[in-house]
């Protein structure tokens, strides 16, 4: 039987409060379906960059790369991460960023540091390690009071970060740009899902 055969029984054969209690159930179906259908994602999937924020007159969009690019559980994953405004098309310079890694099987929070880069591109290179702790090697900026990679390195990560298959939830605050001194009024929040088989 068709729903809409079902739906005409079902008002058909009910009292008139019960037929309206259900045009009104419909009605709510109808409208939410509609309204979740048009609405943007506030996170994009692995390699589909997130919405551009806005600062003043700039578009500022997340440029974030793995490699390699399907990861796998237990393996190394090298994590790039730019920003660049896309009016002018110019990189942002002196980036701090804080990053969030948490697991969707168990919610579980696998990483949550600050890491910073002069020239604005912060590179970071997950190791995998039997460690129940994650460490970080990379040097400490007094200024942002977050890890800065050695001249020439990427920040390494040893730990259980991508240790298990599964979907990942990056969260990205922005919390400065063009000047280390200068904590951005609100940070620039970018989401991202990032499978690991």
């Amino acid at each position: 039987m068709s729903f809409r055969l079902a739906l005409r029984n079902v008002l058909h054969n009910s009292s008139g409060s019960t037929t309206y209690y259900y045009a009104g159930i419909l009605i709510v179906m109808i409208v939410s379906s509609s309204y979740f259908s048009i609405m943007p994602h506030a996170f994009a999937q692995h390699m589909m960059m997130p919405p551009a924020a806005n600062i003043g007159d700039r578009k500022i969009a997340l440029n974030f790369q793995t490699e390699p690019v399907v990861i796998k559980s237990g393996q190394n994953v090298l994590m790039k991460v730019a920003f660049m405004d896309q009016n002018t098309k110019q990189s942002i310079k002196h980036v701090t960023v804080r990053m969030d890694v948490i697991s969707n099987k168990d919610g579980k929070h696998v990483l949550s540091e600050f890491f910073h880069a002069h020239d604005g591109n912060i590179n970071v290179d997950f190791k995998p390690s039997s460690a129940p702790r994650y460490g970080v090697s990379g040097n400490m900026d007094d200024l942002t009071n977050a890890w800065v990679a050695d001249p020439g390195n990427p920040i390494i990560v040893n730990g259980q970060v991508f240790s298990q298959p599964g979907n990942y939830n990056i969260i990205l605050d922005v919390t400065t740009i063009d000047n280390d001194k200068t904590d951005l009024p609100q940070p620039l929040k970018y989401e991202l899902n990032v499978p690991a088989s």
